[in-house]
C-alpha cells in the first residue's frame, strides 16, 4: 500500500477509521490544550518579571530543550515533518517511545518564548496518538495507518488555531507542494471537527481579530494582487533564512548549537524590547499581527519587526528548538501587510495585515488552500475570501516551488 491509496469500500472499514479518527482527535485535542494552557501559564509569568528576564530565559530555555531532546526525544523533534516524513512511508511505523520527550521539548522551546509555534508539536502529537490507535485497534485494516494520520494532523492543528476547515485541509494539503491528498477527507474532517470541538468546549471560540465587512472593489483586487508580489519576494527571503540555518547548524553539535541560538535571540529580544518597548520578537507571533493592526508605527520600525520575526524562527529551528512556523509565517506576513497598507495609503489596514499574514503563510508550507480557509475562520469574516485568493494566486507563482518543508513531495 502507498500513500495515494483510495479510501475503503467496505462500510464496516470506513465506520471504523471514522471512529478512530475521532477519538484521535478528541485525545489530540486534549493534550494541546493541555499543552497550550501550561505554556501560556509560563510565558505570562515570564513577560510579567524584570524586562531582563525573557532575555535569560529564552537562552536558558535553548539549553534545556537540547538537553531534553538528547536524553529524552531520541535527539529528534516534535514538528510537522515527522508528520510529512511518516504519509509518504509506504508502510509507515511511527516510533511513539519517544513523544514524551518530545513533547516537553516543545514545552521548553515554547515556554521560554522562542519565536516558534504550537502546531509542529500539536501536529506530532496528533501523528503519535493515531499512530498508538491502530496499533491497539486490531479492526482497522489495510492502509488505515495514513488516513489516521492525516486524522491527526488536522485535529492538531483545529486544535490550536479552532479552525476545522483550515486543519482539515492542511493536513491534505502539507505533504505535497501543488497536489492534493484528497483521498483522506473524510478522517481529516472527522479529526479536526473533534480536535475543535474538544479544545472550544473548553476555551470557547471567538474570531482572532476583528476586520470590518468590506466590499471588493476594482482597486481592492489591483492591490490585493501587488501585495502577493510583495509577500513573494519576501517570501522567498523567508524560506532562503530558514533553510540555511537547518543546513548550517548541522555543522555543529548540539549543545553548542543550542547556546548560540540562546544568545542570538536573547539578542534578538533586546533589539526589539529597545525599537518597539515590547517583547516582540518571541513567542509564536500572535502579538505582532495585533500590534501590526495599530496606527502610527513608522517604517524603519516596521522593517525592523520584519527582519527580527523572519531571523527569529530560524534561529530558533537552527538551534534545535521544538516548534513550528505556522503562526511565525503569519507574524512576518502581518508586518509586510501593514508596510503595504502604508505604502499604498489605503485605509484597509486590518485587512491588508490578515491577507498578508495568511499568504505568507500559504507560502512558506505551500498551502495556498489552507491559507485562504484559514484567514476566513481566523477573522470571522468571509469576505477577506476573495482578495486572500487573489493574492494568494500571486504569490504562488513568484514563490514557485520553495518550501520551509524539505519532506514534502512535489
Amino acid at each position: 500500500m502507498n500513500a495515494t491509496t483510495k479510501e475503503p469500500t467496505d462500510w464496516r472499514d470506513l465506520a471504523a477509521r471514522l471512529a478512530a479518527a475521532t477519538a484521535i482527535g478528541i485525545a489530540t485535542g486534549l493534550v494541546v490544550l493541555a499543552l497550550e494552557h501550561l505554556v501560556d501559564d509560563v510565558l505570562h509569568e515570564v513577560f510579567e518579571a524584570e524586562v531582563w528576564v525573557p532575555a535569560v530565559i529564552v537562552f536558558a530555555g535553548a539549553v534545556i530543550t537540547a538537553i531534553v531532546i538528547r536524553y529524552t526525544g531520541g535527539r529528534s523533534s516534535a514538528s510537522t515533518e515527522v508528520y510529512v516524513e511518516q504519509f509518504h512511508h509506504s508502510d509507515p511505523d511511527m516510533d511513539v517511545k519517544h513523544a514524551p520527550g518530545r513533547v516537553l521539548g516543545a514545552f521548553t522551546t515554547l515556554g521560554s518564548g522562542a519565536p516558534l509555534g504550537l502546531e509542529g508539536p500539536a501536529v506530532y502529537t496528533g501523528s503519535a496518538v493515531a499512530t498508538l490507535i491502530h496499533r491497539h485497534w486490531s479492526v482497522l485494516r489495510g492502509d488505515a495507518f495514513h488516513a489516521l494520520l492525516v486524522a491527526g494532523s488536522a485535529a492538531g492543528i483545529a486544535a490550536v488555531f479552532k479552525a476545522p476547515a483550515a486543519g482539515a485541509i492542511f493536513a491534505m494539503e502539507v505533504p505535497f507542494r501543488g497536489r492534493f491528498a484528497g483521498e483522506r477527507a473524510l478522517p481529516a474532517i472527522f479529526g479536526a471537527a473533534s480536535g475543535y470541538l474538544t479544545m472550544a468546549l473548553v476555551d470557547g471560540v471567538e474570531s482572532e481579530i476583528e476586520v470590518p465587512l468590506i466590499e471588493l472593489t476594482v482597486g481592492r483586487a489591483f492591490l490585493s494582487a501587488l501585495l502577493g508580489l510583495a509577500i513573494g519576494i519576501a517570501a522567498i527571503g523567508v524560506i532562503w533564512l530558514i533553510s540555511t540555518a537547518e543546513h548550517a547548524a548541522s555543522r555543529y553539535t548540539a549543545g553548542l548549537r543550542a547556546v548560540l541560538a540562546g544568545g542570538a535571540l536573547a539578542g534578538i529580544y533586546a533589539l526589539g524590547r529597545g525599537m518597539t518597548g515590547e517583547s516582540l520578537a518571541l513567542t509564536s507571533g500572535n502579538s505582532v499581527i495585533d500590534w501590526a493592526v495599530k496606527p502610527d508605527h513608522a517604517v524603519w520600525v516596521l522593517l525592523g519587526v520584519f527582519a527580527l520575526r523572519a531571523l527569529g524562527p530560524a534561529v530558533s529551528i537552527g538551534g534545535g528548538g521544538v516548534g513550528g512556523l505556522f503562526i511565525p509565517l503569519m507574524a512576518a506576513g502581518a508586518v509586510i501587510g501593514r508596510l503595504f497598507a502604508d505604502a499604498s495609503s489605503t485605509d484597509d489596514i486590518a485587512l491588508f495585515v490578515v491577507v498578508g499574514a495568511a499568504t505568507m503563510l500559504g507560502a512558506g508550507y505551500a498551502v495556498p488552500l489552507t491559507g485562504v480557509v484559514f484567514v476566513a475562520e481566523y477573522t470571522g469574516q468571509a469576505t477577506v475570501i476573495v482578495p486572500a485568493l487573489i493574492a494568494m494566486a500571486v504569490t504562488r507563482l513568484v514563490v514557485g516551488n520553495r518550501s520551509v518543508s524539505p519532506a514534502q513531495r512535489p
